[in-house]
């Protein structure tokens, strides 16, 4: 059995989908690099369809401005006239939904449709994430009133979901790769809104298929949210490829 206190290394692998030479591995970082260095961002992948990108970011944009807008005396009227016009538009247009799941799973898999960090998600804050020479993965994100659950805080399933995401990541950091197996959470003390959030995960144990996750989410100094996960390797299914299949959930294939 191996812990983050006694491996010098978690000997990494590329992201799947990710080009040769654009290094998101924790081993190849400080082969490349040295036992210290800048934190190195997931590298970003070039859209499918730069159209989307605008779509899905104006989208976010009504997302944010329509967030909390009851009581406030906005005349709403002909706004839900002309987002009605648009979604007549589009539609009658627009493949299936097993022909559009099947399509997410192209290329680098759903890096770029996942809920949590997917430019082509209006649903994702969304959330960047870099790889940092202790082995861990981190994020910095103010999240805003349409995450909201407790008053004036982020909705606990919201910060669930970011930590599970980025718990993932940090193992492909570490050159593991699996599915969710279990996943617990202590909320420490509120996790507010509308302030600069530090989430971080590292590769803590691992054994055989199995790895164990660690996360954190601070807000300042302060401990919000603490979580650990057990990851299996484990295949599904990947849509619209028959006979192929994925070794974890969130982007491998």
């Amino acid at each position: 059995m191996t812990t983050d206190s006694d491996r010098p290394g978690f000997g990494g692998v590329p992201l799947p989908g990710l080009k040769a030479d654009e290094v998101f591995s924790f081993d190849e970082a400080r082969k490349l690099l040295g036992d210290s260095f800048d934190p190195l961002p997931v590298p970003a992948l070039p859209p499918a369809d730069p159209e989307l990108d605008r779509v899905v970011s104006e989208l976010r944009r009504l997302r944010e401005a329509t967030a909390g807008l009851a009581h406030s005396e906005v005349e709403l009227g002909d706004i839900a006239d002309r987002l009605a016009e648009v979604a007549d538009l589009l539609e009658p247009r627009v493949p299936s939904p097993a022909d559009r799941l099947a399509n997410m799973w192209t290329g680098a898999g759903t890096r770029r449709s996942n809920p949590v960090s997917g430019p082509e998600n209006p649903l994702a804050p969304p959330v960047d994430f870099v790889g940092c020479d202790d082995g861990s993965v981190t994020a910095t994100v103010t999240l805003g009133p349409v995450y909201q659950g407790p008053p004036g805080c982020v909705h606990g399933g919201m910060s669930a979901l970011i930590i599970d995401h980025m718990m993932g990541l940090a193992n492909h950091w570490g050159g593991r790769f699996g599915m969710t197996a279990h996943y617990e959470l202590d909320y420490r003390s509120p996790t507010p809104l509308l302030v600069p959030l530090t989430f971080r995960c590292w590769v803590h144990e691992t054994e055989g298929r199995k790895t164990w996750t660690h996360g954190t989410i601070h807000a300042g100094d302060r401990l919000c949210v603490e979580a650990r996960g057990l990851f299996l390797e484990a295949s599904v299914p990947v849509p619209g490829q028959p006979g192929s299949r994925s070794t974890v959930a969130d982007g491998s294939e």
